[in-house]
């Protein structure tokens, strides 16, 4: 006879249909009502195009730093089909800043401006919190690629926006290129490939995914409102950590 956490268990594949279900609830409740994301869906040619160059630059800070949150789980011993395929991520992703580099590039922001300037708290809070929960619970950092990667996405919703905002192909272009990247790759869905690979999630296991969810799911929606209030106030893209 199984034991009550054996009759509590469910497969990886089961427990991350889950944790997606309760990412798209949330979300409904946090990112999506931010003003950021209500502006450039309902209304993209009236955001100020400052909004589109800051999201691109704290974008480059977050994928400046990937290895920050990629590197710990890279030797993750769960499961070894799920450690190949973090690796071929790890590899795939790597560069990827480079794309958005060349979209700042047609802005005159420059490499070395870059690497003096400071990013947004929220957009650090972020990246810390992605290398923690990598570090100390990949379990669950794995279940927030999907949402970081563009889950299921077609057509990259960003760039969608500034295409019809109609800003300068300079700059789209290499942004439309990462993104064509990540769904080309399947990046999106790496997540449920991961946990395909997990055979069993405990039940203790699956409420800490849970509760962490509801966590991230605020700190992802705080990065779009410290960009929305920082770079929708005319916020500077270049602050040298020298003059704060």
């Amino acid at each position: 006879m199984r034991s009550a956490a054996e009759r509590a268990a469910v497969s990886g594949r089961e427990a991350i249909l889950e944790i997606e279900d309760l990412q798209n609830r949330l979300a409904e409740t946090t990112i999506q009502r931010e003003p950021f994301w209500r502006a450039l869906m309902d209304d993209p040619a009236g955001v100020a195009e400052n909004v589109f160059h800051g999201l691109c630059a704290e974008n480059y800070h977050l994928l400046f730093r990937e290895s920050y949150f990629d590197a710990p789980v890279l030797s993750f011993a769960g499961s070894a089909v799920a450690r190949k395929l973090i690796n071929t991520f790890y590899v795939e992703e790597f560069g990827h800043d480079e794309l958005l580099l060349r979209a700042l590039g047609s802005l005159g922001v420059t490499r070395e401006d870059l690497l003096e300037t400071a990013p947004l708290p929220e957009t650090a809070a972020l990246y810390n919190a992605l290398a923690y929960w990598a570090r100390y619970d990949p379990l669950f950092f794995f279940t927030t690629l999907g949402p970081l990667e563009g889950r299921e996405v077609e057509i990259d919703s960003f760039v969608g926006a500034a295409q019809r905002r109609g800003l300068p192909a300079a700059f789209v272009d290499p942004i439309a290129a990462h993104a064509r990247i990540n769904k080309d790759g399947g990046h999106g869905l790496l997540t449920r490939a991961i946990f395909d690979a997990i055979p069993v999630v405990g039940a203790a296991d699956l409420a800490r995914l849970r509760r962490l969810t509801e966590l991230f799911a605020r700190v992802y929606a705080r990065f779009y409102a410290g960009i929305w209030r920082h770079y929708g106030a005319g916020g500077a893209l270049v602050r040298r950590v020298g003059d704060l």
